[in-house]
Formats: structure tokens, sequence, C-alpha cells
């Protein structure tokens, strides 16, 4: 399936998408939010294995985060983002009861997922939060480290954009640089990576809307949402990684005993389990479902009623050195 991409007026504001499959066809749709950096070229691979090995008529819509894709000389704030998310996907998909959403939020776009469930809840099947930052997220060892060397990054890392650009400024040299770098990603994928890479990426502009949204994250990502997670519990999917810098290692141990009933899991046992990456893993005993660790096995919830476990994995893109993950799909 090839990847339809443009850049998508919503509300005034470009956005990026991408999408796979017809919504207007499809009975349900996936949607995902990225992290930050907000590129939802990063997550192609991933949504296209999930495309091709999903039994069902579905589409896919990638939301890329308001300013980071294209570069835009705004800085949207966290709130900002999150109505950016529900106008596109009013504007994008049917509004129809019968039309299903299941969303996927990845670091920060799981923080904006928990604030979208209210408003899209008469059309949710469920919602993935992979590698959650959802509470103190100035507490964690990435958060700590960000704080005290904002001030220098903020000037110095689009400084660096342009320096690349500066020593580079052949556009043929700079694919060829970043194909070789993104070799081990799908071929029909590679050209949407390094172009993410070359355009959004290593944009001044771009560095430093990511960097000052990260900024606010620090500040505003303090108290965990237990009313909204207790009202959607039974819809939610927690995974947490046991590297995961971003997240204060007590989280995934608290939401556990917090919520003993919730589908919440938290990768064990390998020193990859971090933030950024997804493997494929095959269960012996259960039939597919979605790991973090490609060396062990997650021993995930299996509902009796279930007709259908899909499997979601991705191919590495060497951009990233760790992993994301999702268990399973419940129909």
């Amino acid at each position: 399936m090839s990847t339809k991409q443009k850049i998508e007026n919503v509300n005034g504001i470009p956005t990026h998408i991408y999408q796979l499959g017809n919504a207007m066809q499809s009975s349900k749709t996936i949607v995902i939010i990225p992290g930050n950096p907000g590129l939802g070229g990063f997550y192609i691979p991933f949504a296209h294995e999930l495309y091709n090995l999903f039994n069902e008529n579905i589409s896919i819509l990638i939301i890329s985060q308001a300013g980071h894709s294209p570069p835009l000389k705004h800085r949207f704030t966290l709130n900002e983002q999150i109505q950016h998310k529900l106008q596109t996907i009013d504007q994008l998909l049917p509004r129809t009861r019968q039309h299903r959403l299941i969303l996927i939020g990845h670091s920060i776009g799981a923080y904006m997922v928990l604030r979208m469930l209210k408003t899209l809840e008469y059309r949710l099947d469920r919602a993935f939060l992979l590698f959650p930052t959802l509470e103190r997220m100035r507490e964690s060892d990435a958060g700590k480290r960000f704080v005290r060397f904002y001030p220098v990054m903020l000037y110095l890392l689009p400084f660096l954009c342009w320096i690349f650009s500066f020593i580079f400024p052949f556009d043929w040299l700079k694919r060829k640089l970043l194909s070789y770098h993104f070799a081990d990603s799908p071929e029909a994928d590679r050209s949407i990576l390094v172009d993410t890479v070359l355009y959004d990426l290593l944009n001044p502009v771009s560095m430093k809307n990511v960097l000052q949204m990260a900024n606010e994250e620090m500040s505003v990502v303090r108290k965990r949402d237990d009313e909204i997670i207790e009202e959607f519990l039974p819809k939610l999917t927690f995974y947490y990684g046991s590297n995961d810098h971003w997240v204060p290692d007590d989280v995934a141990k608290e939401m556990k005993e917090l919520y003993p009933q919730g589908d919440i899991i938290k990768c064990s046992n390998h020193p990859t389990g971090n933030h950024h990456f997804i493997h494929p893993e095959k269960d012996d005993y259960a039939n597919h479902h979605y790991s973090i660790s490609s060396e062990n096995h997650l021993e995930g919830k299996q509902d009796e009623n279930d007709k259908t476990n899909a499997l979601l994995s991705s191919s590495k893109a060497k951009w990233f050195d760790a992993v994301r993950t999702v268990k399973q799909l419940n129909q």
C-alpha cells in the first residue's frame, strides 16, 4: 500500500499528514499521534506494517505536530496541539458513530490522546499509549538533563542544523548520506524517512519548535490525570519501557498498583526497552502479540472474547536506537 501524503490546511495551519487506505470507504481508522519531534514521516514503517497485517478494512492517519512538519515560525502550545489534532480528525475522517477510531499516541502524543478521549468518546474503540509521558517529566533523568541544558540547546541545535546545511549544501549529497543512514529501513519507506530528516528535523525553525515544545512539557506534564484514566480505563492500554529516561522509574509500578484491572504493561529484562522504537515479537504460546523486546517475550493479557490479534511491528530506522511498542488490538 502506497502512502498518500499532503500538506493539509487545518484551520489555517499547514499540516503534514500521511494516509494509508481510504477513510471514506473503511469502517475504522487508526490515528497515530507522534511524540516530539512530531514528525509523522518517522512513523511510516510502523504504519505500513500495521496496515498490511491488520485483517480488517481499515485506514491509517498520521498527523504531524503543528509547526514541526512543515516548519512554521510559530510556537504552538500543547493545548493548541491537542485542538489541532481534533480539528484534523474532524476535517479528514467521517464523523458518524459507525466509523470507529483507534488512537495511538507515542510519548507526548499519548498525553495528547488522553486529553482527546472525551471529545472522541462516541466513536472510540481503543487507545494505545506507547511509552507515555503523562506525569512528572521534569523529574525523569532525561527531563533533568533537558532542563539543565535547554538554554544552550535552544540556540546550539538550530545552529548545528544550519551548519550541516552549510557543510553539505547539495541536496543530492545529503540524500545519499541519509539514505545510507536508513539503509536498514524498507526501500518503499526510505524516501519518506530521508525527506523527514532533510526538510523537517534538520530545519532550524522546526528544531526550535521541537525544543520549545519540550520545554513546555517540562512545566505542564506534572500531575497524572487520574479522572480521565479511571473513566476510560477499559479502553486504554499503557506500555512502559524498562529503560525509559523520560519517565520516572516508579511510574509503571505505581500505575499497576493503582489500576490492577488496567491493561498496563512494562518491558522487563532488556536494556533497550526505552523510549523510541518498535520491535516485532511472536509469542510461541499465544499467537502474535506486540512486544518491546526483540529477545524476550512479553506476557500480555488475553481476552477470551477476542477474535483476532494483530501484529504491530516496524522495521528499524537507524535514526532511533530504542523501542516503541503495542500489544494487541481488541475487537
